[in-house]
């Protein structure tokens, strides 16, 4: 009603003459018109100095002073039709100076953009306030205000599952205290979101639209069981495990061929200085040089097939070993020695 009656000159009028018979304005708060003080003659002051500039006087703002400012900006706004400026000018100036005046202005405001649930519930607490305050007329303009938009306000009963454990319920992302889950809700006209969550059970929503003068009763679905964290995803496939277990197969193949020669070379090598030792007994002759070269040859032969063939064995192993899944391998270790040779593998398998 308000919001269609801001829209001419003459209910504008109306509206503020209504201010100030209830005293909505801040200055008409006031019980008396204090007399405009009597200016006294300026002080005579040394004019400064040459190049010298006289600092300006700094007045810090308090959030009296800025409650105050915003006040009147909200009034400005309000009359000129911006009513969502004027409401966030009045919500600040009651956050910085709360005053009854300010919280009618902040209701008025909300009243005319269709927050009737809001706005009655500040003409409430307004009322409460006037009466301690024994502002009389302050209180009929709230019980008045909050009688007439009361018939309009949208009213809305939760039907919840009957999950005995509820822990909250959430209207618009802001808690309900359980005293009135039960209880009709007074809401605002628009679209909403009740919430209702509970111990090992998943979060569970209902979307409504509330308009004007309407009751009705919103279902929320039954709560379903939590059945905890998803689990982590598989880690990711490696696509060179399967080049890296042929390769080791490979490697294994060709160090057990070199261990397999340097095997071979060492035991010729010992079996050609057994000869060397035997010829020698009695002298050693051409053959025995001979023979003793030889053995020499079998010997170095033999080192290096055997080292090669340890060292490819070791490589092949871990590439193998490290290629498969959930088996890290620690350390490889190959030994070679003329007559043998050896591998050790530590790691988890």
């Amino acid at each position: 009603m308000l919001e269609a009656l801001a829209r001419s000159p003459r209910s504008r009028r109306i509206r503020r003459a209504a201010r100030v018979a209830f005293v909505l304005s801040v200055t008409s708060a006031s019980p008396a018109v204090a007399a405009p003080p009597v200016a006294a003659p300026p002080a005579t002051t040394a004019p400064p100095a040459l190049g010298e500039h006289p600092e300006p006087a700094v007045r810090e703002m308090t959030n009296e002073m800025r409650a105050e400012s915003l006040f009147r900006s909200g009034e400005k706004k309000f009359d000129a039709g911006d009513f969502r400026g004027a409401c966030a000018d009045f919500q600040e100036s009651l956050r910085l100076g709360p005053k009854l005046g300010t919280l009618l202005n902040v209701a008025l405001c909300h009243e005319n953009v269709g927050r009737l649930a809001t706005a009655w519930t500040e003409y409430n607490h307004g009322a409460a306030w006037a009466s301690q305050n024994g502002q009389r007329d302050r209180y009929d303009f709230a019980v008045t205000r909050a009688q007439a938009i009361a018939p309009q306000i949208p009213r809305v009963t939760l039907h919840l599952p009957t999950t005995r454990t509820l822990s909250a319920v959430e209207i618009d992302g802001e808690p309900l205290p359980e005293p009135r889950w039960y209880l009709p809700i007074y809401v605002d006209p628009g679209d909403h979101v009740v919430a209702v969550s509970a111990p090992g059970k998943k979060r569970a929503s209902a979307a409504f639209s509330a308009k004007l003068g309407q009751e009705q009763l919103v279902e929320i679905p039954a709560l379903v069981d939590d059945d905890g964290p998803p689990a982590p995803p598989p880690p990711p496939v490696d696509a060179t495990r399967g080049t890296r277990r042929v390769l080791g197969i490979g490697l294994v193949g060709l160090g057990v061929v070199g261990l397999g020669v340097g095997t071979f070379f060492s035991v010729r090598a010992i079996g050609a200085s057994s000869d060397v030792s035997d010829a020698c007994a009695a002298g050693c002759g051409p053959e025995a040089g001979a023979q003793s070269g030889d053995a020499k040859s079998y010997a170095t032969v033999g080192a290096v097939g055997l080292l090669s063939g340890a060292v490819l064995t070791a490589a092949g192993v871990w590439l193998f070993v490290s290629s498969a899944p959930d088996a890290p391998v620690k350390a490889v270790r190959a030994t070679a020695a003329p007559g043998g040779g050896g591998l050790a593998i530590s790691g988890t398998f």
